[in-house]
């Protein structure tokens, strides 16, 4: 079967005859299902995770009752007492100290038969990584979805992710990380106000009124700068800083990649694999990036695993990975004329190993 690059390859389009029209909540939420399936379908087994949240005062009012809460509920399943740990299950124990740091809250917003509670929520510095659970009176499906995502005031970038599991027929636990990018201060902001549920099976939807406040206080960490890099066959990665807080690690670093490699490759981008001298290997995910040159030469930063503390030094080896997703064919000017353009080198996707990165950890 063709991937999606060969269909669109091998599919006549004129840029034309496209009219940009207006999409749902919905229908935003039904393409991001399909997205979301079609890349855990492709996606290799690698240490990247996607996910951390934090907090430390919540507001919130409850305008109904559901005679079962889910905190009660929790409390009779071993597993969920530590949401973090049971979304955690796939994750190599990245999530696995989180409960010890963080803060419980167990402040609930129940609307049109869904009782939204926010359980536990916690803030490295850099990152904050909150979990909730749901109970509903409606089937909700599998995954079902949560419009409007946190927001933090004063920050314009915040990447991350979320993840939800059906416990039981109306029972749920899910699991939101924002990288606040730019935010200076010990504490962060939060709002998360949700004004729609939908059920990615059938495309119901439940109206409703559930707003949380935060306020998240950092657990502190403790920066060291590295400037130490790592070159090969026109690409560079530098590590830049590293920061270590009582549950994570966390890496900035940035790539530089020549003009030779980026005229044939679309793209290029870099996963970081650290082991310490100990022989702990780290898992982690990207937070996000951004750079003057798309795809090329970006500033990244990842959070990975508490770090050893008897670790006296770290071991990074960056692994790039070039894609390309187009491969010769032909584009219409705005003139309407057609021009050739040019079949790439590598076309479809490579990997280059550098050299190892060695860090000095202050003590």
């Amino acid at each position: 079967m063709k991937d999606i690059y060969e269909l669109l390859n091998d599919t006549d389009i004129d840029e034309t005859e496209f009219i940009e029209m207006e999409v749902t909540e919905k229908e935003k939420a039904k393409v991001k299902k399909a997205l979301r399936k079609s890349i855990n379908k492709k996606r290799k087994k690698w240490n990247w995770k996607r996910n951390a949240l934090v907090a430390s005062i919540v507001v919130g009012i409850s305008t109904t009752t559901l005679g079962l809460t889910f905190p009660a509920y929790a409390s009779s399943i071993p597993l969920i007492g530590d949401i973090f740990r049971f979304i955690d299950d796939a994750r190599d124990g990245y999530f696995s100290n989180y409960k010890e740091f963080s803060t419980e809250m167990n402040v609930s917003e129940v609307s049109n038969g869904v009782n939204v509670t926010i359980n536990d929520v916690v803030f490295d510095g850099h990152t904050v990584v909150l979990t909730y659970s749901m109970v509903s009176e409606h089937d909700l499906g599998e995954e079902p979805y949560l419009s409007l995502p946190l927001s933090v005031r004063g920050v314009l970038g915040a990447s991350g992710g979320s993840q939800i599991k059906r416990v039981d027929e109306n029972h749920y636990v899910g699991l939101i990380t924002r990288t606040l990018n730019g935010h200076e201060g010990d504490i962060a902001k939060i709002k998360w106000n949700i004004d729609t549920i939908i059920n990615l099976d059938t495309g119901e939807e439940i109206k409703g009124k559930w707003d949380f406040a935060l306020a998240v206080k950092s657990l502190g960490n403790q920066g060291q700068l590295i400037y130490e890099s790592s070159e090969r066959n026109g690409v560079k990665v530098n590590i830049e800083k590293i920061s270590v807080s009582p549950i994570s690690l966390i890496v900035h670093f940035n790539q530089e990649v020549s003009e030779v490699v980026s005229n044939q490759w679309d793209d290029v981008s870099v996963e970081l694999e650290i082991r310490d001298d100990l022989g702990n290997r780290y898992s982690g995910e990207v937070n996000g990036g951004s750079g003057k040159r798309d795809s090329y030469d970006i500033s990244w930063s990842a959070t990975y695993e508490k770090l050893d503390p008897n670790a006296t030094k770290l071991i990074v080896k960056p692994h790039v990975i070039f894609r390309n997703v187009q491969s010769g064919g032909v584009e219409i000017t705005k003139n309407g004329e057609e021009k050739p353009i040019p079949e790439k080198v590598g076309v479809g996707s490579d990997r280059l190993v550098l050299d190892d990165i060695i860090i000095e950890l202050n003590k």
